[in-house]
């Protein structure tokens, strides 16, 4: 079954408050410091890690 055509108002306009994409910016220190902790982590506690850092390090 097909889906329903979406009529869009053309007299919409998007705000450019929300179009602006920002990027995070981090210090060379908190960096490093994540490096650190990473090479002191035992088996199976970098993961755990990275989600309580917002995986930065994959970013």
């Amino acid at each position: 079954m097909p889906k329903p055509i979406t009529v869009v108002d053309p007299m919409v306009k998007p705000d450019p408050v929300f179009e602006k994409r920002t990027y995070r910016v981090f210090m060379a220190e908190y960096k490093l410091s994540i490096l650190q902790k990473t090479d002191a982590c035992k088996h199976g506690e970098l993961g755990a890690l990275l989600r309580r850092e917002n995986s930065i390090l994959v970013n």
